[in-house]
């Protein structure tokens, strides 16, 4: 029976939900917010709404996976719930039960910020529990990569079934869970690299010796072992052989329970495929066929700015996030497979959900992009754009080639947006977390008053 004090938080959360659209805001985190000041242990009882729950967190890629996954899962099942505003912290997790009035849901599927999976699983015990990376990431607010881990590691219950990427080393670091592991691998390919150019968690957590690599992926994900200790990749349970790219999407094979399938993926971006690779272990372990998961991800479109491409007349732009090194190196190893002759833009800002400290750009591996085939100019752009400019000229970029846009704040981008779109080539453009929705505001608003 439902509580006075349940129907209540979320009467007052809804009434927040719809005054906020009002006043045309997103309300992705205000209706639980607000729900929770007058019920604190909400999410205990919204959550076991669920049959069963899966949940995402990591670095990079939670937002990617979860919208993914949140696809596939309504190929096959009617009732699926999830925070697709990206906002990941308590109140956002809570947010869509808020909102939204059914008594029953065949799937939760959530990401989660990993500074909020201890306070989130006090109050839901996820079945599956996607863990992508660990990247140095925001380290003002989180500190290094080891105490995040730590964080998350300490919260998982042991009936929470884990699916960790096998070629990413900080994942070793859940091996002492009791916990069942299912491992996702993406074995060497033509995109493979070998040597690290972002240091990222390269040492043994087993001795504190090196790791050898035989091949890269991206940042310090690929196949490794210790010369000290013989520590190594965990065997995969799903593993991608082989991976081609033709007219702009992926295809690639992977191997589970001795069968070889064949998926196509319209993402960009090989740390795509690494989620995508993911989300299909979730959905397999769940009972979902082979045809209908490669069905669902082949017609998934993502209007989020997570490597989103808007078609002008004339031209694409491609708009992704970017927030660590690893991450934004990652995004301009992408923007280079164009070999046409383009412009790039980084739009980086330094509120607190970006992180004030904004030092980390000289990890990021710009120098690639002074080796561009065709790079027309470089846009800096933001309230830190003269740190972007700074870095972009040590990285060997002519000073010629950057166009420099120092804003106010974080909607003082307007002129930077018309310049790029003006351009007569396909621009590229990445931007830090609070960049993202005015950058993507402002490239929507032209192309409907293009047509």
């Amino acid at each position: 029976m439902t509580s006075v004090n349940t129907k209540l938080s979320k009467f007052i959360g809804k009434s927040a939900y719809y005054v906020a659209k009002k006043c045309g805001k997103n309300a992705t985190a205000l209706p639980g917010k607000v729900a929770l000041t007058v019920k604190s242990d909400l999410l205990l009882d919204m959550g076991k709404k669920c049959d069963k729950i899966i949940v995402t967190t990591g670095s990079n890629g939670k937002t990617t996976t979860t919208t993914l996954l949140n696809h596939v899962l309504k190929g096959s099942y009617d009732s699926v719930i999830s925070n697709l505003g990206g906002s990941n912290m308590i109140q956002g997790v809570l947010t869509p039960f808020v909102v939204d009035s059914k008594d029953h849901y065949d799937f939760g599927v959530f990401e989660v910020d990993e500074g909020s999976i201890a306070t989130v699983f006090e109050y839901i015990t996820p079945d599956y529990f996607i863990i992508t990376n660990f990247f140095r990431d925001q380290l003002d607010r989180y500190g290094e990569t080891d105490n995040t881990i730590k964080m998350v590691h300490d919260a998982i219950k042991p009936e929470t079934t884990l699916i960790l990427n096998s070629n990413e080393p900080s994942l070793l670091q859940f091996d002492d869970l009791p916990n069942k592991k299912i491992y996702t691998n993406l074995e060497e390919n033509q995109f493979s690299k070998h040597e690290i150019k972002v240091v990222e968690n390269i040492l043994c957590p087993n001795c504190g010796q090196t790791f050898d690599y035989d091949y890269v992926n991206y940042g310090n994900v690929g196949k490794f072992n210790c010369p000290n200790c013989g520590t190594k990749n965990h065997d995969p349970d799903y593993n991608a052989t082989s991976i081609n790219v033709d007219k702009g999407h992926y295809e690639f094979t992977l191997q589970n329970n001795g069968k070889e399938e064949t998926y196509t993926l319209y993402l960009k971006g090989l740390y795509n495929v690494y989620n995508t690779i993911g989300v299909i272990a979730a959905a397999k372990e769940v009972g979902m066929d082979y045809n209908t998961i490669n069905e669902r991800i082949q017609n998934f479109e993502y209007k989020q700015g997570r490597m989103e491409t808007i078609n002008y007349k004339n031209k694409d732009v491609t708009l992704v996030l970017s927030k660590n090194p690893v991450g934004l190196s990652e995004v301009f190893t992408t923007f280079g497979y164009d070999k046409d002759e383009k412009v790039v833009m980084y739009v980086m800002n330094s509120y607190a959900p970006d992180g004030i400290d904004v030092s980390w750009i000289w990890d990021a591996d710009f120098e690639q992009v002074a080796e561009f085939e065709g790079l027309k100019r470089f846009y800096c752009v933001g309230t830190r754009a003269e740190d972007v400019a700074t870095r972009v000229k040590y990285a060997g970029i002519p000073t010629d080639k950057i166009s420099v846009y120092p804003a106010k704040d974080r909607w003082d981008i307007k002129q930077a947006i018309e310049d790029i779109v003006n351009e007569d080539v396909n621009a590229f453009i990445t931007t830090s977390f609070t960049a993202l929705p005015e950058t993507r505001r402002l490239l929507i608003e032209h192309k409907e008053n293009e047509n």
